[in-house]
């Protein structure tokens, strides 16, 4: 009888103890803490290597977020309505800053005076969007791409004249990009301006390839058909780049018609490696992340130069290993 008390009152004792400790157990989580800061990424597409490439740089970078800073990427699909309504909730998210890659120089504007309007400072990153008194961005960060344009041009000079000395004219054909875009604008201007500097030039015309392998690999297959002679194709991204080698490499031509590309994937490089590319300027995708970092700048009350170029480098068959080895991010 006394072992039952006992055990009773040592029941009584502990229950309330025990009671507690269950309740601390299953008592809710605090919520976590908001990010001090947000920053909205919109992408035109990710469709395109150089895109997904950056979207996987931010995605490395700032993945799991932290306390501090958090970033939220936005893919509008190729569609210039999607990117402008991403941007719009953004804003109305709300965020604190926005880094826009544009999919179009003027497609982006009405977003990006709503921006405006409610005081969200918006930084351009590879592609400008066209001036306006209403529709501003804080700055560009991106590589010149009409010095880009040339110094593919100039590498495309230099290779047909070592590999076609004796001809005293080069026929060439230039792929382009998407319309609307700067860097299709403005590499499409700086190549032009060097083919037109030089006599030897026989421009056989210009082709929109829209920056992809497929476009590309139908325009050359129809150029094939329609010029009998080409020396040289010079591209305005080396996506088109590769498209002309696969129309080559079905024809039994590759190597045979020099190809310059622009923008520097690895892809690319190997092909130089082997021979079906002539060369490419290489630009690194990494400009997305110093748009984050320079927009953070100007939050945190920091004055922004109006442009921020990013190096090039022209890649050809001397030194294509040493940056396939040693610097490349895509």
């Amino acid at each position: 009888m006394n072992r039952i008390k006992l055990f009773f009152l040592t029941f009584l004792f502990l229950a309330p103890l025990l009671s507690g400790c269950r309740k601390a157990a299953e008592a809710p989580e605090e919520p976590a803490e908001e990010p001090e800061r947000v920053i909205g990424v919109s992408l035109p597409t990710t469709q395109l290597v150089y895109r997904k490439t950056m979207e996987e740089l931010v995605e490395q970078a700032y993945g799991e977020g932290s306390q501090e800073l958090e970033i939220r990427i936005y893919d509008a699909a190729g569609s210039t309505e999607q990117q402008n309504q991403d941007i719009l909730e953004m804003v109305d998210s709300p965020v604190d800053g926005i880094v826009l890659v544009p999919g179009s120089t003027e497609g982006c504007l009405p977003a990006v005076e709503y921006a405006n309007e409610k005081g969200v400072p918006v930084i351009t990153v590879d592609n400008r969007i066209s001036a306006s008194s209403t529709a501003q961005v804080i700055s560009f960060v991106g590589a010149d791409h009409y010095a880009m344009g040339q110094d593919a041009t100039q590498l495309l000079l230099e290779i047909l004249e070592e590999t076609f000395p004796e001809k005293e004219r080069w026929n060439v054909i230039q792929l382009s990009g998407i319309p609307d875009t700067s860097g299709a604008i403005d590499r499409g201007q700086g190549i032009s301006d060097v083919l037109a500097g030089n006599s030897r030039i026989h421009l056989l015309g210009t082709f929109d390839g829209e920056f992809t392998v497929e476009n590309a690999r139908s325009v050359m297959e129809d150029c094939l058909q329609i010029y009998p002679e080409i020396d040289g194709v010079i591209c305005q991204n080396d996506n088109m780049a590769e498209g002309c080698w696969q129309a080559l490499e079905a024809a039994g031509l590759a190597g045979q018609i020099v190809v310059v590309g622009i923008d520097g994937q690895s892809t690319t490089l190997e092909l130089i490696e082997q021979g079906g590319i002539h060369g490419t300027v290489l630009q690194h995708p990494s400009m997305i992340l110093d748009g984050i970092s320079l927009l953070c700048q100007y939050l945190d009350g920091q004055d922004l130069e109006a442009n921020y170029y990013t190096s090039t480098v022209p890649i050809t068959r001397e030194n294509a290993a040493y940056y396939l080895e040693n610097d490349l991010s895509w």
